[in-house]
């Protein structure tokens, strides 16, 4: 019902269109006249001859076609010839006087939908209605057949353009189809390559495996594992299977259709990130008790220093504070190795050679390396600068020639060779620790015993050794891997049990091409003085021996444990103190606030700070940006007089360059 209450009528039915071959108008008159009174609404046109039929099929727009068997001059037989060259599906129906059996059966089997003798014409009606149904029937069927070779072109299409690997294969295994992303996983060129194999079986690194997974899709009808596949190259890769139990449509029975995800790289980069978090997890603690360690080792170190200056060279007493000196440095090397895997050196970067480095560093590692192991270089003659601190590159091959030495107890080859590379974002992208750009090479092999897989997986975790207990403290490559990480740069280990080890060490190549020289130690006498020293320490040992160091080189010194005691010191006697020195790090206020404090009072004040440890670098930025001096823990009361010394002379020289 419409609004208004009015019953609305179905939009009347689009009229039959009906061509009609015929030459006498009398039998067109009959068909239509038989058609009305059947109630069936026609639209007729007529053609005659063949021109006019072929004129009028063009149009493509009738529902069905009338023909006489015979013409003058062609037949409907004709007609339904030139309906089929032309791919028409359109019904044609014989109207014709007399048509023997024999002919109306071969008619039937060229294609004529149905015949209608003039005498019979009742029967028109019923063959065209019953025409139209099975031309509506074929075409049901074949916009059924158009969905399903569409749907199957879009599946088709899917497979083969799929990210995933599929196959599809027999209960048994038998390998039945599979798509170009499988192929390309495992290495193979075309499924007739891959058939080969026959079995899926043969893709199964344990074969045993397989074996247990076909008898869980037996019971369950679905499988989710990952397993070892091998390639045709014979490299292993890592899939995940994802299977499950279809009825294969062309062989009628039930097959295995497996989804199949390469996750090699993926588990490779996940196992990169946990070893990545650990190593963060484990350099935390490493640093924060290096960190407190630094102070401690600093006050034994002071303690002995002072002890041996004041000791007969040839007494007793000397030798034992030696021995306590000589335990301290290697106490305090044990903390420098802790705070490089932590990354929390103090480093001094510049721009250096590493062809230079390993030059000095063999030098110095001939006799420790030995005679039965033959040392090749090959080093890149254009090899690009680096900016790191040389100190510390050589600390990196240092102790990766001593590790490939102690992988050769019965001799061999290390061999050192640099050179140029670059990496792009494809190759970063497996790789967390590098970025896109340009890297100097430096790599260190040897062929000695070589690791296993579960040694490599620990390598460079502090305190892991191979050794027996008392040869090594396990922190010569944890060292390394600190070292080379806190320049920006990363490691690439390659290695196999009884082939030997290999090393690589990337480090970001400098903007300049030109390497600094090294500083020259200044080895004259310290000097002393009569000058007021401020020195803010939190720790107790470090400012006892800070205090005696000083006071032993003639200075006059004054105590301050935290930042706020340090500002009320210097602010009741500016005039007086000649040198703040400032741990970087102190309770109540950090040294950078306090030297803020203390310079808003008088800004040309002589300042030290003293750290051991590279998180306060953020802290001391604005201060080494004026140039302010640091001072490295653990320190010798020698280095800190050296560098009190050094920053009074230069303010004293700034001060007479300010008054000419």
């Amino acid at each position: 019902m419409d609004p208004r209450g009015a019953t609305q009528s179905a939009p009347a039915a689009r009229p039959l269109r009906v061509l009609h071959i015929e030459h006498d108008p009398a039998d067109v008159d009959l068909c239509v006249r038989e058609l009305k009174r059947a109630g069936v609404k026609v639209h007729f046109e007529t053609a005659a001859t063949p021109d006019e039929f072929a004129a009028k099929l063009s149009d493509n727009s009738f529902d069905i076609v009338l023909a006489d068997y015979r013409l003058p001059g062609w037949t409907g037989t004709e007609a339904l010839a030139e309906i089929k060259k032309r791919g028409l599906d359109l019904p044609l129906i014989l109207v014709t006087g007399t048509l023997g059996e024999g002919v109306a059966v071969e008619c039937i089997k060229l294609g004529v939908t149905d015949y209608v003798l003039k005498d019979q014409m009742a029967r028109l009606p019923m063959a065209i209605h019953r025409a139209q149904e099975e031309k509506a029937l074929r075409d049901a069927e074949r916009r059924a057949a158009d969905a399903l070779r569409e749907s199957e072109a879009r599946y088709r299409g899917l497979v083969d353009n799929a990210a995933y690997g599929i196959y599809w294969a027999t209960l048994d295994g038998e390998i039945l189809q599979a798509n170009p992303a499988l192929l390309g996983m495992l290495g193979y060129a075309s499924e007739e390559d891959l058939r080969q194999l026959k079995n899926v079986e043969n893709f199964f690194c344990d074969r045993l495996i397989f074996g247990g997974l076909s008898e869980t899709f037996r019971k369950n009808g679905c499988v989710d594992s990952q397993v070892d596949w091998k390639r045709k190259d014979g490299k292993t890769i890592t899939v995940r299977l994802n299977g499950r139990r279809i009825v294969d449509p062309a062989r009628r029975h039930n097959c295995v259709e497996t989804m199949v995800e390469d996750i090699t790289e993926k588990l490779a980069l996940e196992k990169q990130l946990v070893q990545a978090q650990k190593f963060e997890g484990i350099g935390q603690l490493a640093g924060g008790i290096a960190h407190d360690f630094n102070n401690m080792i600093g006050a034994i170190v002071g303690w002995a220093d002072l002890g041996m200056e004041e000791s007969e060279a040839a007494s007793r007493l000397h030798r034992h504070f030696q021995k306590i000196r000589q335990q301290a440095d290697r106490a305090a090397a044990l903390t420098r190795q802790l705070l490089a895997f932590a990354r929390k050196q103090i480093l001094e970067p510049r721009d250096i050679h590493l062809n230079h480095s390993v030059a000095e560093t063999l030098s110095l590692l001939e006799k420790v390396i030995g005679s039965n192991i033959e040392v090749k270089r090959n080093l890149a003659g254009d090899l690009a600068v680096v900016r790191a601190d040389p100190t510390q590159v050589e600390q990196v091959l240092m102790n990766l020639c001593i590790n490939a030495r102690d992988a050769m107890p019965e001799g061999g080859c290390l061999t050192i060779e640099t050179s140029n590379v670059s990496f792009d974002e494809a190759y970063c992208a497996a790789q967390p620790a590098a970025r896109p750009g340009r890297y100097a090479m430096l790599s260190v092999s040897d062929t000695g015993t070589g690791m296993d897989a579960a040694t490599l997986d620990r390598i460079f975790e502090p305190f892991f050794t191979t050794k027996e207990m008392g040869k090594g403290t396990g922190l010569g490559l944890a060292t390394v891997y600190g070292i080379v990480r806190q320049h920006g740069g990363f490691v690439h280990v390659y290695s196999e049990v009884g082939l030997g080890s290999g090393f690589r060490v990337f480090l970001p190549c400098s903007s300049s091409a030109v390497a600094t020289s090294d500083k020259q130690e200044d080895s004259a006498p310290v000097r002393g003085g009569d000058e007021t020293i401020l020195v803010a320490e939190d720790h107790e040992g470090l400012r006892e021996i800070a205090r005696e160091a000083l006071a032993t080189q003639g200075y006059q010194v004054v105590l301050a444990c935290d930042g706020e005691q340090a500002v009320r010191a210097f602010a009741s006697q500016p005039g007086r103190i000649d040198l703040v020195l400032l741990d970087v790090v102190l309770p109540k206020m950090n040294g950078p606030e306090a030297y803020a404090r203390i310079s808003n009072i008088r800004p040309d004040v002589p300042l030290i700070f003293a750290t051991g440890y590279s998180a306060d670098i953020d802290l001391l930025r604005k201060a080494r940006l004026e140039g302010l001096p640091v001072l490295q823990k653990p320190y010798s009361p020698r280095d800190l007089a050296r560098k009190v010394r050094e920053a009074l002379d230069q303010h004293a020289r700034m001060v007479s360059h300010a008054d000419d």
